[in-house]
């Protein structure tokens, strides 16, 4: 099948979304499809593995080179992942609407993935009549698409009870991860332990991501003081610190500074996704300190997932989208994003090694059958759907994985 995939940025343009549907090209080309990539021009060399048509896709003036590009690809199925923060955060770009509404009008029927939506008026409602704007251009999108699938089970509820006319075109499907694994020999994985600071004994935590400032990374280094109160530990903070708030990456150092750990803390800064691969095999703990607990949205919760990592996150009221999740089955859901909360699933981990093995081999067989690219790519092609299981089923079975957790390793949640 030709597939046309249009995205704003792909590699080797550094961009969330962008690696997202490079990994989902690089699926789809491997199941047999033609994968054509619609997307800005980089300035440097593509992935050999694909046809590229580079366009710029900044604003009305270039819809009519796209509609062209479209029709001369001839595609079987055209993809559209997208996000407005991509396209530009505080902005509402309805010409982008008015271009999905032409391919429609030309007979393509477009499948859009929604990395994001709208920005939150309880969270800026100073910004109110943008977050309308923002949703009026949503709402834009479902119309004009066949189809439009949202990384969370509550943002799909949400478009739900906004539109239930477009009930049947709003689609949950969860991310996968970004980062490839690397097999890592026993004594490479060693090597690379004691190359980074990581002695005989000590348990290295490990998180990744973009560092911003909603993450909650302050709460993640003093969880971290306390934790080497405890036991013997390194902490590496993976990441791109270059991409991230400079004032805020030298508060986060600060607050290493005063919690006495700056010199168990590596930041390496920006790693190839090989290198990425390596030292999530080489660390002991993920630990995922957003206070929000949304994991199926976030790839770096899922390249853990997918690399076999025991997990720390944050337990989400009400458990919405944490219904594929069993606390100290899946992951290790602390009650908080304190400190004190992420520090205690933290030490139950340290100190329980079959435990974090249990828990590390189960989360991976999970992302296997339910969130690998073999079950987004074959999602997003529309040969099947993502299992959903009932609230009531999934919820139930969360309590009593939380109290037989509790119970088993003696440990507070």
């Amino acid at each position: 099948m030709r597939v046309l995939l249009i995205t704003r940025h792909f590699p080797p343009v550094c961009c969330g979304v962008g690696d997202y549907a490079s990994r989902l090209a690089a699926e789809l080309t491997a199941e047999g499809n033609f994968v054509t990539v619609l997307t800005e021009p980089a300035g440097a060399a593509r992935h050999a593995s694909f046809e590229f048509r580079e366009l710029p896709l900044g604003g009305r003036q270039d819809a009519r080179a796209v509609l062209e590009a479209v029709a001369a690809a001839k595609p079987d199925r055209v993809l559209f992942e997208y996000s407005g923060s991509a396209w530009g955060r505080w902005s509402a770009p309805l010409w982008v609407n008015s271009l999905l509404f032409r391919l429609r009008r030309r007979g393509f029927a477009v499948h859009a993935g929604l990395h994001e939506l709208a920005i939150s008026i309880r969270q800026h409602p100073l910004h109110t009549p943008v977050a309308l704007a923002q949703w009026l251009h949503v709402a834009l999108i479902l119309w004009a698409a066949e189809s439009a699938a949202v990384n969370m089970r509550s943002r799909a509820d949400l478009l739900v009870r906004l539109f239930p006319w477009w009930r049947r075109k709003i689609q949950y499907r969860p991310n996968s991860s970004t980062i490839p694994v690397k097999p890592l020999a026993q004594a490479d994985r060693s090597a690379f332990r004691s190359g980074h600071g990581a002695g005989l004994g000590e348990t290295v935590v490990a998180t990744f991501g973009m560092f911003h400032r909603a993450k909650n990374y302050e709460g993640l280094i003093d969880a971290f003081g306390l934790l080497r109160r405890s036991t013997p530990a390194k902490l590496w903070m993976l990441g791109n610190t270059a991409a991230a708030s400079p004032e805020y990456v030298a508060r986060l150092k600060r607050a290493a500074c005063a919690a006495g750990v700056e010199e168990h803390v590596w930041w390496p800064g920006k790693l190839e996704a090989e290198e990425v691969s390596r030292a999530l095999q080489a660390a002991d703990v993920f630990v995922l300190p957003q206070p929000d607990g949304h994991l199926t949205r976030s790839s770096a919760f899922m390249a853990a997932a997918e690399h076999g990592l025991p997990v720390v996150a944050v337990r989400q009221p009400g458990g919405r989208d944490q219904m594929e999740f069993t606390h100290g089955e899946h992951v290790w859901l602390a009650v908080r994003s304190t400190p004190e909360d992420l520090a205690g699933g933290m030490l139950a981990l340290a100190e329980d090694p079959d435990l974090a093995a249990r828990m590390g081999q189960r989360l991976r067989e999970l992302y296997a059958a339910r969130f690998a690219w073999s079950v987004t790519a074959s999602f997003a092609m529309g040969d099947s759907a993502i299992h959903v299981p009932s609230g009531t089923e999934s919820l139930t079975a969360q309590r009593e994985g939380i109290a037989r957790a509790t119970h088993a390793g003696g440990a507070k949640s």
